[in-house]
Formats: C-alpha cells, sequence, structure tokens
C-alpha cells in the first residue's frame, strides 16, 4: 500500500511556496492550495494575517508556522489523497503521480488518467474496479501511460492558451520518470 508522506513530500517539492502570479488561473496560493478554487480553506485566514504583518520574507514567515503546515497537510491528504483512494494503490510511484495530478488538475482528472491507463472505464472515480486492475497491471507499464496522458494534457493547455506556456517547466518536472529500484 502507498505511503501519503512520500507522495506529499514528493508534491510538496514540486509547489513551492507563496505565489501570486496573474496568469496563474489558481490565483493566489500557497504550497499549491490555490484562493480561487479553495476559497473556504481554514488556511487563508492564517496566510492573510502573516501577510498583514509585512514580513521581510513571506515564504519564511509562512513556512514557520506549524499549524499553517500541519493545515496544509490536513487538507492535502482528505482532499486528493483520500478522494482517489490512493492509499489503496500497491505501487509508490504511481500512487505519487495520482496524488500530485489530482493535486495540479484536480481529482477527477487523476482518476481519470489512472483508469485510462489501467484501461478501465473512466468515470473520474477510483473504485474496486480500476483499484484491482491497478493492482493487477504492470505497475512500469501502466505509470508510464499514466505519464503519457498527463503530458499530453499539458501540450493540449498550452496549445489552447499559449499564455500557459510559461509554466510548461514547471509541469513537465512533474513526470518523474519510473524507477523499477523504487517498486
Amino acid at each position: 500500500m502507498a505511503n501519503f508522506i512520500n507522495a506529499y513530500n514528493l508534491t510538496m517539492a514540486a509547489e513551492g511556496g507563496y505565489a501570486n502570479n496573474p496568469a496563474d488561473t489558481g490565483g493566489e496560493t500557497f504550497k499549491g492550495v490555490s484562493r480561487n478554487n479553495n476559497p473556504n480553506w481554514s488556511g487563508w485566514v492564517t496566510i492573510d494575517a502573516i501577510k498583514a504583518t509585512n514580513p521581510p520574507n513571506l515564504n519564511a514567515a509562512l513556512n514557520a508556522n506549524t499549524a499553517l503546515l500541519t493545515a496544509i497537510q490536513s487538507f492535502y491528504q482528505v482532499n486528493y489523497w483520500n478522494a482517489n483512494q490512493t492509499g489503496s494503490i500497491n505501487d509508490q510511484q504511481i500512487a505519487n503521480q495520482v496524488f500530485d495530478t489530482s493535486v495540479n488538475m484536480g481529482t477527477g482528472r487523476g482518476a481519470q488518467f489512472l483508469q485510462q491507463a489501467a484501461g478501465v472505464t473512466a468515470d473520474r472515480i477510483v473504485g474496486p474496479a480500476t483499484l484491482a486492475a491497478v493492482n493487477a497491471a504492470n505497475a512500469e507499464t501502466l505509470y508510464n501511460q499514466f505519464i503519457a496522458l498527463r503530458k499530453q494534457y499539458y501540450i493540449n493547455i498550452i496549445a489552447n492558451n499559449p499564455s500557459q506556456a510559461q509554466f510548461r517547466n514547471s509541469w513537465f518536472s512533474r513526470l518523474w520518470p519510473y524507477n523499477p529500484n523504487q517498486a
């Protein structure tokens, strides 16, 4: 069974800290939690309070708040890890990609790519049939199919909206190669 903390740490390394890029459709974000998509997340109150103090290094001030970091981790576990039953996936690397994709593109898209790669009906809800197919598949083959779907999705975003090309390197950096030694 896959481990949440392993996946969480990989995704947090890709997400970084606080950002407010006007070209980002998620708007203001902290560690990947976007205000536009999660306006009622309780952490925004803490972030706004810290921003109001005009700290010399906003990211350092936010990262020093252990309650905020705990809230981030809990938010991701409940809303992105548990939502797709990611802990029931046997291969950690597949679970890492499903989780990271869910964070970056939404849980429905993470489930859809997993189902497409596993060759089951893509209803965007991970259930027993999806998990059985995923856990019975050749992990490296399924992983590479998942990565191909994710990469093509990013390419399509950029083709449809060239202003999003500025995120290409960041997006593609999340397409970690499969490592059979980690299986």
